[in-house]
């Protein structure tokens, strides 16, 4: 059997909605906006009869909501993964802490998240704008292929963002939008 890895962009969000994406005052680990919540309805009808193996969402706070939204009821079997969170280049991409995410979203298991999880682990100003390489980016992407490669389960939800999975399916979905990806052996 093929493995069938359901790569969905999150909702849009409220950095996908401003005219202004690099004002830094405003958009922090952006929130979905209320067509964004729509949005995420219609494809909880979309996918409502698949059965996922595994179900992964980034950290961020869009992916985190988007999560919540299609899968109000998910299964044992959920990782929140840092490695699949948005090519950081504008404020939206910076994280919070666990503990700040953990008062917000208590139903999912944030305990393997170090803090800085957003900048790879490394200590920097809360607030700093690291801006990540395309290069490291498609880095990390590789990191996940091997990592989804090396997974038993079949049938994979994969909550992501436009950039890191438009490097792997070579082009950008809109919000709340899914492609099957089957990774071919790596």
């Amino acid at each position: 059997m093929k493995k069938k890895i359901y790569l969905i962009r999150h909702a849009q969000s409220e950095a996908n909605a401003a005219t202004d994406l690099d004002n830094p005052n405003s958009y922090y680990d952006a929130r979905l906006t209320n067509l964004g919540k729509d949005q995420t309805l219609k494809t909880r009808k979309k996918l409502v009869n698949v059965n996922f193996d595994l179900m992964i969402s980034s950290p961020l706070t869009r992916t985190l909501q988007t999560f919540s939204l299609i899968f109000p009821k998910p299964i044992n079997n959920t990782i929140v993964l840092p490695l699949v969170r948005e090519h950081l280049d504008h404020s939206c991409d910076v994280g919070r802490q666990p503990e700040t995410l953990k008062r917000e979203f208590p139903h999912f298991d944030l305990s393997s998240l170090k803090e800085f999880w957003w900048n790879n682990d490394k200590l920097i100003e809360e607030k700093a704008i690291n801006q990540e390489s395309i290069e490291d980016l498609d880095v990390r992407v590789e990191k996940f292929k091997k990592w989804i490669y090396q997974r038993e389960e079949q049938t994979i939800a994969v909550i992501s963002h436009g950039t890191f999975i438009s490097r792997i399916i070579g082009f950008h979905l809109n919000n709340c939008e899914y492609e099957i990806w089957e990774p071919k052996n790596l």
